[in-house]
């Protein structure tokens, strides 16, 4: 076969055709003029004539290729086998062309170019407009003017943006070619991927945009700064700031400055990451013994605000920043991020858009990653998705609906997001989107009672340790062991106990205070058991719901209300302490008395005291109270208590529980406190220092917590 690539090119369109195609739609399909296109059409007609076939032109239709079926499949199979070899011909001779525009400023004859290439002026004027597409992603284009010649125009910014780029896209596809012929292995960091580039520049010429001791050097000085927010840069944002500053350095060098309003910044210096910027620019300029523009630290500052930051910052991290950041966001703060959010989340699968707005996980891991990808829109910087071929082949379906996602951001921000940028969304929804799938299709969540004797203290404890290991596997509930009727084994599928409850005829597991290997194993094994039987969900009542919810706001706010701290002598005895916290809860010595009794014959069962923890957890039921109590105490100017008897423990709470028909409610709302001992540091913190205030405000949320998850339940 002997076509030109161009007719081969009008052949593909009308074996591909399904019915006559006019030369207009040829010629508009191929982008050249209908003249050109007739041109060709002179050769064609002798071409095909060695098949055995011939054009025929079907009058206000168009044209098609006639002869025996036999013979236009053969010319079908010649093209297809020859049309991958000119592809690659093609999409390499168009590279090094981009190449040699971005090299090249000066103005240049397309002549120039056509025997470089060993091509036609023609097809050198095709190939530009085919890389228009690439050149305009970072706001460039191909002016050619009649006696002037073609050069590459646009902002000096937007040039070294897309040097960059094309640095980045060269050393991939070099990577990708010595991965594919089994002699490399892909770089694992920043340091290798610097090497790979380097390696790439000395067989690409790419040398003649990126000067190798240029790059080498800079990746030097910025990995032997000592600066926490490089080394927590990711890997590629790493490699991405070496290579900026590299195209910086030998672009001074050479003359060339940045615009310095281009991207419209000012008071840099109330951002935090301004300091970092300028000693990164003053050890540049002392490795290099120039003097570098002022202006180029505005880029600095947007390559790092842009980059991908493999840390999450504390509050303090954001404050004097802020301004800034609002300012290359325009406007879009936390509360608008959110919002897209979740409209992006119901686009991309609305199916399970409830799970995916309860994965906390994902929605903060996708907020910190849209703050960057705004500032690189507004901005328009590029990122180089080494993976994105991947994930379209591999992921077509989760990529093709973050496409439709990412519609999102570019009506609230007016600019294109490409492909790039949805590869990198498709990670956090595709990951996201796995872990609910596997949710569901795993077995079904087990509800196992944990008892002691009084369903809000050890119970409690055990729960709150188990919920740590076991909490995806099993729903927990605390009981006491009286609490034990036919309603609460038919809601439950096993029981978890210190106590030996084979007088209840129910299926427990015995268990260690501690929650030993052991009795996690044998829980385990229960719940795989457990969770491949359906068990039929009840009917709820819901009057006795409402009326559940009125006493557990009672509960509520009569804690945070009612809620104290007291301090006592450091030297005080366990009964001593006891009695102390009593009478400020209780309104007469008898009550006192039954409380003291209570606690004590608990404390006598099991231990209350609990030394790893540093305080003690005094709890019963009593008709001594009215209503849910609960108080603290720690020692007066002492860290900790001297007797013997509360084994130097630093603080200790008093929870007591009315005996009236509400117990199961009681028990859950103490229970919760309970469980926030061990969940909530800063809690049991409070405590022990005696700070009241910081004990209520902790209390208000953990137990505004409890009642808002009550209510979602109902």
């Amino acid at each position: 076969m002997d076509f030109t690539p161009r007719t081969q090119q009008i052949l593909e369109i009308l074996l591909g055709g399904k019915g006559p195609v006019s030369k207009q739609e040829i010629a508009d399909n191929l982008g050249v003029s209908k003249r050109t296109i007739q041109r060709e059409f002179g050769f064609l007609e002798n071409d095909i004539k060695k098949y055995g076939l011939r054009l025929v032109n079907r009058k206000g239709k168009g044209i098609v290729i006639a002869g025996e079926l036999q013979n236009i499949e053969k010319l079908r199979r010649e093209i297809e086998q020859n049309s991958g070899v000119e592809a690659a011909g093609r999409e390499e001779r168009r590279r090094h062309l981009l190449f040699e525009l971005l090299r090249d400023r000066e103005p240049r004859k397309l002549f120039y170019y056509s025997e470089m290439l060993g091509v036609s002026e023609t097809t050198v004027a095709n190939d530009m407009e085919a890389l228009g597409e690439w050149f305009s992603r970072n706001n460039l284009e191909v002016i050619r003017r009649p006696g002037y010649g073609v050069v590459l125009g646009g902002s000096e910014g937007d040039y070294r943006e897309a040097m960059r780029r094309f640095i980045h896209e060269s050393e991939w596809q070099k990577s990708e070619k010595r991965n594919n012929g089994g002699n490399a292995k892909k770089s694992r960091n920043a340091e290798e991927a610097v090497t790979d580039i380097l390696l790439n520049a000395a067989d690409s010429g790419i040398y003649s945009l990126l000067n190798n001791d240029i790059l080498t050097r800079v990746y030097s000085v910025l990995t032997n700064m000592d600066e926490p927010m490089l080394h927590q840069l990711a890997d590629n944002a790493m490699t991405g700031l070496a290579i900026h500053i590299a195209i910086a350095i030998d672009r001074v060098r050479k003359g060339a400055v940045l615009e310095a309003d281009e991207k419209g910044l000012e008071d840099l210096a109330s951002w935090e990451g301004y300091d970092l910027a300028a000693r990164i620019l003053r050890r540049m300029e002392e490795e290099f013994e120039i003097t570098i523009p002022g202006v180029e630290l505005s880029y600095i500052l947007l390559h790092l605000r842009g980059s991908k930051i493999a840390y999450s910052g504390t509050a303090g991290d954001k404050k004097s920043g802020d301004d800034f950041v609002m300012r290359q966001m325009r406007g879009m703060d936390e509360e608008k991020l959110l919002d897209m959010i979740d409209e992006m989340i119901e686009i991309f699968n609305p199916s399970i858009s409830y799970e995916l707005k309860c994965d906390e996980d994902f929605v903060r891991g996708l907020l910190v990653h849209l703050r960057p990808v705004i500032v690189r829109l507004f901005n328009h910087m590029n990122i180089f998705n080494p993976i994105l071929n991947d994930i379209r082949e591999e992921y077509p379906d989760v990529f093709r609906r973050c496409a439709l996602a990412a519609k999102v951001i570019e009506r609230e921000t007016h600019e294109v997001v490409h492909d790039e940028e949805i590869g990198f969304l498709a990670m956090h929804f595709g990951a996201a989107e796995e872990r609910i799938l596997e949710r569901q299709k795993a077995a079904r969540r087990v509800v196992i009672g944990v008892i002691c004797a009084s369903g809000f203290g050890v119970a409690r404890l055990m729960l709150t340790k188990l919920s740590n290991h076991l909490g995806e596997k099993a729903t927990f509930r605390a009981y006491g062991k009286d609490e034990i009727t036919p309603g609460v084994i038919e809601d439950t599928d096993f029981f978890v106990s210190t106590l030996n409850l084979d007088s209840l005829g129910i299926d427990c597991v015995r268990v260690s205070p501690l929650i030993t290997a052991s009795d996690l194993s044998q829980i385990e094994y229960r719940i795989k058991g457990y969770g491949q039987v359906r068990r039929r969900r009840q009917d709820t009542n819901f009057v006795r719901q409402m009326d559940e919810v009125g006493v557990i706001a009672g509960d509520l706010s009569s804690l945070i209300r009612k809620y104290r701290h007291y301090e006592i002598a450091p030297n005080v005895s366990f009964r001593e302490l006891l009695r102390v916290l009593s009478m400020q809860v209780t309104d007469s010595l008898a009550a006192a008395a039954k409380v003291i009794s209570a606690v004590t014959e608990r404390e006598r069962l099991n231990s209350q005291i609990f030394p790893e923890l540093g305080f003690c957890l005094l709890h019963c039921r009593t008709d001594a109270v009215q209503e849910t109590v609960f108080v603290s105490c720690s020692p007066r100017g002492s860290e900790r208590f001297s007797d013997a008897g509360l084994k130097e423990i630093r603080a200790a709470v008093l929870m007591l529980m009315p005996v009236d028909d509400h117990r199961n409610i009681h028990s859950e709302v103490l229970g919760r406190i309970s469980s926030a001992f061990i969940k909530n540091e800063a809690f049991l913190k409070a405590i022990q220092k005696g700070q009241e205030a910081a004990v209520r405000t902790e209390l208000t949320h953990e137990l505004r917590t409890f009642f808002s998850e009550y209510v979602e339940k109902i």
